[in-house]
């Protein structure tokens, strides 16, 4: 039993252990991003993987496509306990669409709030 317990914990620990770059033609500067180019892919990743330890937003992903969909997705997820926040999760945003980058900086602070009182339970 503890052997599947261990094995459990570190396939968890290795999934949650990657970054994501969420942009729709742009490259992160570092090579060790997951580069996804919509919500669709992102949420894809996301629910085969966990969380990454770190997400890089873009707002505008192409026609009506939006990171906004990622963000709520993963308030989603969370409500509903389907995955946690990594420890020491970060997020930063490289959009160029200002309002939509206060409405993720708002949504992701947020989550982060409610992580940090102990309202998820995380």
């Amino acid at each position: 039993l503890w052997f599947l317990i261990y094995i459990t914990l570190i396939i968890k620990i290795y999934t949650m252990n990657y970054k994501m770059f969420i942009d729709d033609e742009r490259f992160p500067i570092a090579d060790d991003w997951a580069i996804v180019r919509s919500s669709d892919a992102a949420i894809r990743m996301i629910k085969q993987n966990g969380m990454p330890s770190e997400i890089s937003f873009d707002h505008d992903l192409g026609g009506d496509d939006t990171s906004i969909a990622i963000v709520d997705f993963i308030i989603n997820g969370l409500l509903d306990k389907d995955f946690e926040i990594p420890i020491g999760f970060k997020y930063s945003i490289h959009s160029q669409n200002p309002i939509g980058s206060i409405n993720i900086k708002s949504k992701m602070d947020n989550i982060i709030r409610f992580i940090d009182d102990g309202k998820w339970g995380i």
